[in-house]
């Protein structure tokens, strides 16, 4: 990667500049989201959203061997948006995939590509000049919303040659989006927390499911076809966002994915069976990398849009901003359930907590998991000077469904907590806090 050191002071005071005065556009692009549970110990949380990516073509095409140079400036330079070189056919070009996903320094990306050829080097009718050929620019945005810019050069043969490769006929084109060194694009992907952060609390195989295209707002998906449109990948990765942890569920690259799929799956009827999309899983363990009790954040990522879908995924790319809806159904590892309880309660006054118990047929990861048994006992507890307290004994009932009610005295968190039998480990449900607010004073 060929930088200059003038090249680098830019960037740096660029990337300042950018911190200062620039805020994203778009707080995300999520339209509604809801979760159930309707397969023992695993919680359906359904996501209907949308997804971005904006695509440039070169400004002119190549006509000489020589170095394609692009930089991506963005905002919030703490998280993560892309950049991609694409050729022809809207493939990313060798060796630039890692350069569009690594940080030079926080807030900027560059791409180096070396052109081996030109491809088309037959001349324009009437004019003499080489044809060349086109490239594009690919942005994204993979967790929340940026503000960019980019710039770069390309190489041209000299004005009058045709001579693609001497370097007496090398020239350059510059690239400058927006053109108004005040001017910012916006880009959007999968914000941190909502429903893109998810908590297993127990060992299973979990899932991402991704459907499209949908009309998100209308929370309907688009009858499928054997040459859509759009291809989308999904991730999952730790809360902290390291990119060398994470877990890439589906990367769709062979014109299979394409094709309308009939796929069975063991978590019927949460599932349909025939369906287009991506589909990714992986196994939670307590004594494996991806554990229960942490939080991971969803990625699904819009990667091209494509301008003639006939043709398949080869297709040049759609040039400009695309959005395409989709929806995302994750099967979360969740044998616990405490999913509802009473937010905020008068002193005094009795608090609501329901869930659902399911128990696992061994301690092995991937054991079947089923209700518990009528009159299980879990506990209630809430949290005092940083320790657990029982706070009630809950009996299970019918498909493993239990209840609870207590008078809170102060604002504190609960959870309802299974300890445990023979070789099975301790269930825990995730946490809610209560808040006890006083009366209101009488007049």
């Amino acid at each position: 990667m060929r930088m200059s050191r003038s090249g680098i002071l830019f960037g740096t005071l660029l990337a300042i500049a950018m911190t200062v005065l620039c805020a994203p556009a778009h707080a995300g692009l999520v339209t509604s989201w809801s979760e159930r549970q309707v397969v023992p110990g695993l919680t359906e949380r359904t996501v209907w959203s949308q997804a971005r990516v904006a695509v440039y073509r070169l400004p002119q095409n190549v006509t000489h061997t020589g170095d394609i140079h692009i930089e991506l400036a963005y905002t919030p330079v703490d998280q993560a948006c892309l950049v991609f070189l694409l050729d022809e056919k809207g493939a990313v070009c060798a060796g630039t995939e890692l350069q569009g996903r690594e940080d030079l320094w926080p807030g900027r990306k560059v791409v180096d590509y070396d052109v081996p050829v030109v491809l088309h080097p037959e001349l324009v009718p009437d004019t003499g000049d080489i044809v060349g050929d086109a490239y594009y620019v690919l942005v994204q945005a993979l967790n929340g919303a940026h503000s960019y810019r980019l710039s770069g050069y390309l190489p041209r043969a000299a004005a009058g040659s045709t001579d693609t490769t001497s370097p007496d006929t090398l020239a350059r084109a510059t690239l400058q989006i927006p053109a108004s060194a005040r001017a910012w694009k916006t880009i959007a992907g999968a914000p941190y927390g909502g429903p893109w952060d998810f908590t297993p609390t127990s060992q299973g195989t979990a899932s991402c499911r991704l459907e499209y295209p949908a009309d998100a707002r209308a929370r309907r998906l688009a009858p499928p076809s054997p040459a859509m449109p759009v291809s989308f990948e999904q991730y999952v990765y730790p809360a902290d966002w390291d990119a060398d942890e994470a877990l890439p569920l589906s990367q769709p690259t062979e014109l299979s994915h394409w094709d309308l799929w009939s796929h069975p799956h063991p978590g019927e009827p949460v599932w349909s069976s025939d369906w287009y999309g991506v589909d990714g899983r992986f196994l939670v363990d307590r004594a494996g990398a991806w554990r229960p009790g942490l939080r991971y954040h969803y990625d699904p990522v819009l990667w091209m849009v494509s301008s003639q879908p006939a043709l398949g995924p080869a297709a040049p790319p759609a040039v400009g901003r695309s959005t395409q809806g989709y929806k995302a159904t994750l099967l979360i590892p969740q044998n616990l359930r405490l999913k509802s309880a009473t937010k905020k309660v008068r002193r005094g006054r009795k608090a609501t907590f329901k869930g659902t118990l399911a128990l696992p047929a061994s301690a092995a990861p991937d054991a079947a998991v089923a209700w518990a048994p009528l009159g299980t006992r879990l506990q209630l507890q809430r949290k005092v000077s940083g320790k657990w307290v029982t706070s009630k004994t809950v009996t299970v009932g019918a498909s493993g469904a239990w209840k609870a009610t207590v008078k809170p005295r102060a604002t504190t968190t609960w959870r309802a907590w299974w300890p445990g039998a023979g070789t099975l480990g301790p269930e825990s449900s995730l946490t809610r806090k209560i808040s006890v607010v006083r009366r209101a004073a009488r007049r």
